[in-house]
């Protein structure tokens, strides 16, 4: 039986004495570092250089039938994942540092920022994160729907193993949505991970169904249909985090300085009206619409709408203040009444931010001027 942890100081001694002051750290994690190993257990080891420092140190063998990876892991990757923001699925690399050991560190300061790394991890799993995690896993599910994009072109193209390989990176990334919006992290790797899976308080009731339906398919047409019925189940999920942290704000707060851009975009769907030129008129109206939406909807309902969201999912708001729907006609291509409408809503919007004391900062001269800069910004004596 291959000595790992042998290997591993020839691994250490290399490192230090070839590369010197170049090296931070060198660790290891998995099965060796939580008690989990057995007699096929690799040893997954990483060391944490100097920026741009030691890449040729990264190296991979076998030895007595085991694989060993040393893999080269900068600052910045590690700071990454311990903030949920790698590319790799924090699902399954936040236990790369949580989980990990030191067997080398090059100074006290090394070993604190590492054990700081540890500590955010911990730090994320905590009630008091909720809000960041909430917003990661709605990042993440970006990655959900290329995949899922991904599968449908494989399906398009009849490329089976597009459509598998596309059908695990989908599943990764929808598993991995769901740890970041529970706050928790897998500490084996992904294969063993369904008893961890299955413990998250806030998941879809099949997943386990859904998950061996994608994995394991029995036609193109079931992987497909038990994958949109996990992507829509998993923003399902995410939709009612979101919601969860609503805080509404007031109306004066949230629109501060904002008439400018009513009255900007106004006037771009204006002139674009007048020259006929539907598609830069449909721009500028489908963008001021969008942003009093989403502004409108932290008012009303205490969230911002996000790239997440469809615009209908924060369009509520704007409806209930009987703004008129710009969109509507823009996709239309119905132009003189597209102009009728910006203008409409320009005059409702002036309405509804002075009845909430919003400012309009229209100003009639540069006295006013100088009197706005000063109210906002007074002198000092």
């Amino acid at each position: 039986m291959t000595d790992v942890f042998k290997i591993a100081d020839i691994l250490v001694s290399h490192a230090v004495r070839v590369h010197g002051n170049d090296i931070a750290l060198i660790v290891y994690h998995g099965s060796y570092a939580s008690g989990r190993a057995t007699s096929t257990s690799d040893l997954d080891i990483y060391y944490v250089p100097d920026d741009g420092k030691a890449e040729s140190l990264s190296t991979t063998f076998v030895i007595g039938d085991l694989p060993f990876e040393f893999e080269c892991m900068p600052w910045k990757v590690l700071e990454n994942i311990a903030n949920a923001k790698s590319r790799n699925p924090w699902a399954v690399s936040a236990s790369q540092i949580a989980g990990a050991k030191v067997l080398y560190y090059r100074s006290d300061a090394d070993l604190e920022r590492f054990n700081a790394l540890k500590a955010r991890i911990a730090e994320l799993t905590q009630p008091e994160s909720r809000d960041y995690m909430v917003e990661q896993g709605l990042e993440e599910f970006k990655t959900t729907l290329f995949q899922l994009s991904q599968m449908r072109l494989a399906v398009a193209y009849n490329d089976m193993p597009g459509l598998h390989w596309a059908g695990w990176q989908f599943t990764c990334s929808a598993v991995n949505c769901l740890a970041l919006v529970n706050q928790t992290y897998f500490s084996k790797g992904w294969g063993a991970n369904m008893p961890q899976i299955l413990e998250m308080r806030q998941r879809p009731a099949d997943l386990e169904t859904m998950l061996n339906g994608i994995l394991q398919p029995q036609s193109p047409s079931q992987v497909m249909e038990q994958a949109d019925q996990l992507a829509l189940q998993v923003r399902k999920i995410l939709l009612a985090a979101q919601a969860s942290l609503a805080e509404p704000s007031d109306a004066k707060d949230t629109f501060v300085d904002f008439y400018f851009d009513v009255h900007e975009y106004k006037t771009k769907v204006l002139s674009a009206c007048e020259h006929g030129d539907r598609l830069k008129a449909s721009a500028a109206a489908f963008a001021l619409q969008q942003l009093i939406c989403l502004l409108m909807n932290k008012v009303d309902k205490g969230f911002y709408g996000t790239d997440f969201n469809l615009l209908g999912e924060y369009f509520d708001g704007y409806q209930k203040a009987g703004f008129p729907d710009l969109t509507m006609f823009a996709a239309q291509g119905d132009l003189p009444a597209l102009a009728r409408q910006v203008q409409l809503l320009d005059e409702k919007a002036r309405e509804w931010f002075t009845s909430r004391s919003v400012e309009l900062n229209i100003l009639e001269s540069e006295a006013a001027l100088l009197q706005l800069l000063n109210r906002r910004d007074p002198a000092r004596n």
